[in-house]
């Protein structure tokens, strides 16, 4: 045989082989996908969940996956792994977009895949509402504000937190985001919550925060905590006002403690003086830092349909006098008004504080006329004027058109045996008791013991 014959048999042979090849690793590839069809079809009769209809699977997956929070994605954490269980889990996930609504995202992103895993967990959840937290500094890359501009329409509820620093002091700019008005038309609640307080807190101008504010013009829900500004107090222009007609709650600062003081001011209440806020029924305030004719105006323009006050109460002397003249009679439908008290080491005692209020409102009935719920919050017990106390309840729960129904004068979790010294004295105690008798339901002590 020449070499020539000898080569083209071979060439021949080889083609023929690879022709056998192709068609046995087709032959092999069928065998494995029937074997995984025969093995899917047996994981149905013996899976008990498998039986089950697709709606109540996906029920049970959204129930599992119901109390996390968002959570940036992680492959070994709900829902991603559903996708790693088996065929049956993973095509119930991937049909069940409730699942995928919730999402946390780190700024700046954590790793280069970070940014195309969240849009991978966003795209599943379909035309769902979603619910996204951005935790770290609001100093957003442009990647990821494209990406969330992609779907802001679809933002529910934005919640901004940091993670905590180990730096000595506040870092600042935070908030660098380019958010377009009304950009967020369906977000109903915001929540601005750094962890850590004063050095994790975010800082940034007042314009700043209004921007986010006027993205979602539909709001209904917004919390604001820690977040500070480095201002002066002006007057704001009436043009410069910001309207949010649906904003029904609003917490600004935490209640019972107290906001820094210097040249930065907590901007969750200096921001009051740029809003109006016609529907507000829940409003939350921490010691207030702003004058108090400008939280008056506030007031005054918004003539808010306010059910529940919970505020921080101010060492003022303005704030003392306001109250009694023209701050109460602005919010006339108020059901709950909640209070609280810090001692402090100036010349203003608690019962300072709290006096003006106990006064007027047992001066009055046309002064809060829907009040049924009064709840007094204090570290200390000491120099509580309870005869007027007493005075107060027995006039809201007999004389006024709204009877009283509840009155809470809460402390601290503890209560030494100095404390006991500081209860009502006997003749104060049988007037209580008679009310309680009555019908009025009172608590005094700490949260969990009521020591009448």
């Amino acid at each position: 045989m020449s070499r020539n014959l000898a080569i083209s048999q071979l060439l021949e042979d080889i083609d023929e082989i690879s022709l056998a090849i192709i068609a046995q690793t087709a032959i092999l590839h069928d065998l494995k996908a029937k074997r995984l069809e025969a093995q899917h079809k047996l994981n149905l009769f013996l899976d008990p969940m498998a039986r089950l209809p697709l709606e109540l699977q996906s029920y049970i997956f959204l129930f599992m996956d119901s109390q996390s929070l968002p959570q940036k994605p992680n492959p070994n954490a709900a829902p991603i792994l559903f996708l790693r269980v088996c065929r049956l889990w993973r095509d119930i996930a991937l049909a069940t977009p409730m699942l995928w609504t919730k999402i946390q995202i780190d700024t700046p992103p954590c790793g280069p895949n970070h940014l195309g895993l969240c849009e991978m967990w966003l795209k599943r959840a379909r035309s769902l509402p979603l619910s996204v937290t951005l935790r770290g500094p609001l100093r957003l890359d442009q990647n990821l504000q494209d990406m969330l501009a992609q779907y802001s329409p679809q933002l529910k509820d934005l919640t901004l937190t940091k993670r905590l620093s180990a730096g000595n002091g506040p870092q600042y700019p935070y908030v660098v985001w380019e958010l377009p008005e009304e950009s967020l038309p369906s977000l109903k609640t915001l929540s601005i919550e750094p962890a850590g307080g004063y050095k994790n807190a975010f800082w940034g101008n007042i314009e700043e925060w209004l921007e986010i504010l006027r993205a979602a013009p539909r709001l209904s829900h917004c919390k604001m905590v820690d977040t500070f500004h480095d201002e002066e107090e002006v007057d704001v222009p009436p043009s410069q006002l910001l309207m949010l007609a649906s904003l029904e709650c609003m917490q600004l600062g935490e209640p019972g403690t107290l906001n820094l003081r210097g040249t930065a001011g907590s901007s969750s209440l200096a921001i009051l003086r740029y809003l109006t806020l016609p529907a507000l029924k829940v409003l939350t305030l921490s010691e207030p830092d702003i004058a108090h004719e400008a939280f008056l105006s506030f007031l005054s323009r918004s003539s808010p349909p306010l059910e529940s006050l919970e505020m921080t109460l101010p060492h003022e002397e303005p704030w003392l006098e306001t109250v009694v003249s023209r701050f109460l009679p602005l919010i006339p439908q108020l059901v709950t008004l909640d209070l609280a008290a810090v001692s402090q080491d100036n010349l203003l005692q608690v019962s300072d504080l709290f006096l003006p209020y106990i006064d007027l409102l047992a001066s009055s009935s046309e002064v809060l006329p829907h009040l049924r719920m009064i709840v007094f919050r204090t570290d200390s017990l000491a120099t509580i004027p309870y005869d007027d106390v007493l005075r107060m309840l027995r006039f809201r729960f007999t004389s006024c058109p709204a009877r009283l129904e509840r009155f809470e004068l809460k402390i601290a979790d503890y209560m030494d045996s100095d404390s006991m010294n500081e209860l009502p004295n006997e003749e104060v105690r049988v007037g209580l008791q008679q009310l309680v008798r009555d019908g009025l339901k009172i608590h005094i002590g700490t949260p969990e013991d009521n020591m009448l």
